[in-house]
């Protein structure tokens, strides 16, 4: 039996150092609020392909087949990482597509394009007008949709940032017509196959037992499902840790969801095997205020140097 693992990580404001006029991002430039200068940059290019290229390995002996990333600014940002020296041995590529987020962050993949082939991919945008004025409009990072096939084996694969919860929640609507889309396309295509693989992941901006995403989604941690749910792992694992931390409380917003097909016994088939947070020392804070913490890049406006606000997710699979 074979293994690979496979792994979300929300990067933290992923930006390169240009400033790009069409996108609120003037600040991680040289000049802006955050001096974000080249050497800045590189070293956070050096500390995310390094942290992609543990998730899993200790499993598997590799390095993820493939990994959903969020909060990426451009293309050259994901050619950078993969052209790293912790990544570029493991012959990556990527796909990316520019949304319309006002931050200028989207979602992206990378993936093992000598391992797995990229059948299929496409944005899927939604754009939230409230019932109150029609004309008040609002956008967020679009949905990754990929398909892969690994030897004769077909995965559908969700990436997802969800709107945050900010000011009492104001976007909760339109985080729901994130989730009601989500759920949408993966009954189309369990429609068109039954024993379809599809997996959901990213930043759900929502622990995994949020009455909305469990609802809508219609998640469960019961092995014994049917195509009617979604196994989501996370859900065994939020009261004992995290994958970031609010005002010192861990929550789990960083989760991959997996279809019934995953948990069908038959030849020619990948099976779910578990899921993990990667939290290892060299990714945590050590100051003593926030020891624990995942090392980010920026604490408000001051430097840190570190990874990312977010731990990331990662499961292994066998097949």
């Amino acid at each position: 039996m074979k293994h690979f693992s496979i792994a979300f990580y929300n990067t933290e404001n992923f930006f390169d150092i240009q400033d790009d006029p069409e996108k609120h991002e003037n600040e991680y430039t040289p000049e802006g609020s955050r001096k974000w200068t080249q050497k800045r940059y590189e070293n956070k290019v050096h500390k995310i392909a390094g942290v992609i290229s543990e998730l899993g390995l200790k499993e598997t002996g590799e390095p993820p087949l493939f990994v959903g990333l969020a909060e990426i600014e451009n293309d050259r940002v994901l050619e950078d990482l993969i052209d790293s020296e912790h990544l570029k041995a493991f012959n990556y590529d990527f796909v990316h597509f520019d949304s319309l987020d006002e931050r200028g962050i989207d979602n992206a993949i990378l993936y093992r394009k000598d391992l797995i082939d990229l059948i299929k991919s496409q944005p899927i945008r939604l754009i939230y007008r409230n019932p109150e004025n029609y004309e008040d409009t609002d956008f967020s990072r679009d949905i990754l949709y990929t398909l892969f096939r690994l030897k004769d084996i077909e995965i559908h694969t969700f990436v997802v940032h969800l709107p945050s919860r900010r000011d009492v929640d104001v976007n909760r609507g339109f985080r729901n017509e994130f989730l009601n889309e989500i759920r949408k396309r993966v009954d189309e295509i369990l429609l068109r196959d039954t024993q379809a693989n599809i997996v959901v992941m990213g930043d759900f901006n929502g622990n995994p037992n949020d009455i909305d995403a469990r609802n809508i989604l219609r998640t469960t941690l019961d092995k014994e499902f049917t195509n009617e749910n979604l196994y989501n792992p996370m859900l065994g694992m939020m009261y004992k840790t995290g994958s970031l931390k609010h005002e010192g409380r861990w929550i789990l917003f960083d989760q991959i969801l997996f279809s019934s097909s995953f948990f069908i016994e038959r030849e020619e088939n990948i099976r779910f095997d578990s899921a993990h947070i990667y939290n290892d020392r060299s990714v945590q804070d050590w100051d003593r205020r926030f020891k624990g913490s995942p090392f980010r890049t920026y604490a408000g406006p001051k430097y840190l140097g570190g990874y990312s606000d977010h731990f990331p997710v990662y499961a292994i699979l066998n097949y």
